[in-house]
């Protein structure tokens, strides 16, 4: 149903169509007037109306809105109002007009389809969480496969993605940090970091779980395990270019092991030059390595490892990471020993 109104600028007087009035479920006998109109309107929306009311005055554009009527009877509608002028040759208003059409039921569709839409979208959630799940779920079982043959207790990949968890939100506040530390930078380190060592997978049993020191030729064939992690995660980073996770996997697989002086393996990067998360990997990985038990080592104390990582700030480790770990060592140290 669409209805008419009329209201002339310099008198003030106001004309409604018939079907207005039906709209408004008032007798058709009855004065049309503004006040009038103000009555029906729903106590939360007088306001905003009001002010749209006041705006015909000054506003010379066509314009369109939408509230609710709250009628005598207790029935609650929604209107569309569109307004429009006329003025003379010198651009002065000389009438204000406008329909009114009951939306009522198309309303009641609308927020059907809000409901649809956010249920749906509830639903594709869902099951986004549940693929995604079930993926992570099976990287994170071939990554313990991986870590078991050279891990004692088989809890290393939990420690060591909360530990550079932890280490990127205590890192976070430092201004050198701030812009690249995000909720997703943290999020997504601590599902990436377990790739760090996925590489070891092609690294012989003789060399990977020999219990003394490994000669030069054993050494340079242990090193190849982070080239080996990178080129399997590429191959299927190929697929998923825009994937953060294995981004950063592949960061962390390929230069975890280099140093902030440079003379780390694979690249020799050196500084800043080395991914963030490739630092904060580096720090945490050789935390939970002191503090482990290995086939060619006894584990030390948390002290030790701490004397052990100073001792390396600036030459092993990213001078600004060990100062955050060691301010915030005693969170590290109960975080160790919670993951057992």
């Amino acid at each position: 149903m669409l209805g008419r109104w009329d209201l002339n600028p310099t008198s003030g007087s106001i004309t409604w169509s018939k079907s207005m009035y039906d709209i408004l479920e008032i007798d058709s006998s009855t004065p049309s007037s503004t006040d009038l109109y103000f009555s029906v309107v729903y106590p939360d929306d007088l306001e905003q109306v009001s002010v749209w009311y006041q705006e015909i005055f000054v506003s010379q554009k066509p314009w369109t809105t939408r509230h609710r009527l709250l009628l005598k009877s207790g029935k609650i509608k929604w209107v569309h109002l569109r307004f429009y002028s006329k003025t003379d040759a010198k651009g002065i208003p000389i009438l204000f007009y406008g329909t009114i059409q009951d939306i009522t039921e198309m309303k009641k569709v609308e927020d059907e389809l809000e409901k649809y839409s956010q249920h749906l979208e509830l639903l594709v959630d869902e099951k986004v969480r549940e693929i995604s799940s079930s993926q992570m779920a099976t990287i994170y079982a071939l990554i313990k496969l991986s870590e078991s043959r050279d891990d004692d207790t088989g809890a290393h990949i939990e420690r060591t993605a909360s530990f550079c968890r932890l280490l990127a939100e205590k890192a976070r506040p430092i201004a050198e940090y701030e812009n690249a530390i995000t909720d997703i930078f943290i999020e997504t380190i601590y599902k990436a970091s377990p790739l760090h060592d996925i590489g070891k997978v092609g690294i012989p049993d003789s060399i990977l779980l020999k219990p003394g020191q490994l000669t030069e030729d054993e050494f340079t064939i242990m090193k190849t395990h982070v080239r080996i992690g990178y080129d399997t995660l590429s191959k299927v980073g190929q697929q998923y270019d825009k994937n953060d996770f294995l981004k950063m996997g592949m960061d962390i697989a390929l230069y975890h092991h280099e140093k902030w002086n440079g003379s780390g393996y694979n690249k020799g990067l050196k500084g800043d030059t080395i991914p963030l998360s490739a630092r904060i990997m580096a720090l945490a990985d050789v935390y939970d390595a002191l503090r482990s038990k290995r086939v060619y080592k006894e584990a030390f104390s948390h002290e030790k490892s701490i004397e052990i990582i100073s001792l390396s700030k600036g030459s092993h480790f990213d001078p600004a990471l060990v100062d955050v770990f060691i301010q915030n060592q005693a969170e590290f140290e109960s975080l160790y020993e919670s993951i057992k």
